[in-house]
């Protein structure tokens, strides 16, 4: 588990100023991973094809370079950064 410290002169406010900071990060990540799973939805409706099996397939070059599949992947990376970011921040702990 990775720790940071901040030290300020005047801290009252200080650890509850992080607290909403992180909880707003956290509804912009979840805004952008909703955005994002219903682009993939669009998309795997459109091709009939799940998002993970269409990435394992990309990643191994089976689909070609065409832009939607490079916009599909795309998509598909944004959503596993997102939700990586969601479980970090949400892990977040504040110690007095």
């Amino acid at each position: 588990m990775a720790q940071v410290i901040i030290r300020a002169h005047a801290a009252d406010n200080l650890k509850n100023l992080i607290k909403v900071a992180v909880e707003n990060q956290l509804r912009v990540i979840n805004f952008g991973i909703a955005k994002t799973k219903r682009k993939l939805g669009e998309l795997e409706k459109e091709s009939g094809m799940d998002s993970k099996y269409f990435y394992e397939e990309f990643q191994k070059g089976k689909l070609g370079d065409d832009f939607k599949f490079i916009r599909w992947a795309g998509e598909y990376e944004t959503l596993e950064r997102l939700q990586n970011d969601c479980n970090e921040l949400q892990g977040v702990e504040l110690c007095s």
